[in-house]
């Protein structure tokens, strides 16, 4: 089983950040057709690879999506 990660409080709110940041950069057609959840999950795969960079965990969010 794989272990859970941990982030501190500080990587918590940046991945909050990061999330809302590139949820509202999104057109209202793409977010008719894509869940947030998506977003969330490739911020948190990025996280837990050690990046803690607010603006390249948005950006890891938005990677291959046509805006």
């Amino acid at each position: 089983m794989a272990e859970a990660a941990h982030f501190d409080s500080a990587t918590i709110a940046a991945m909050k950040m990061a999330l809302d940041d590139a949820w509202d950069r999104l057109g209202p057609e793409l977010q008719a057709t894509m869940l947030k959840t998506t977003l969330a999950e490739r911020i948190l795969k990025s996280a837990s690879r050690g990046e803690r960079d607010y603006e390249r965990l948005r950006d890891a969010a938005l990677r291959d999506i046509a805006a």
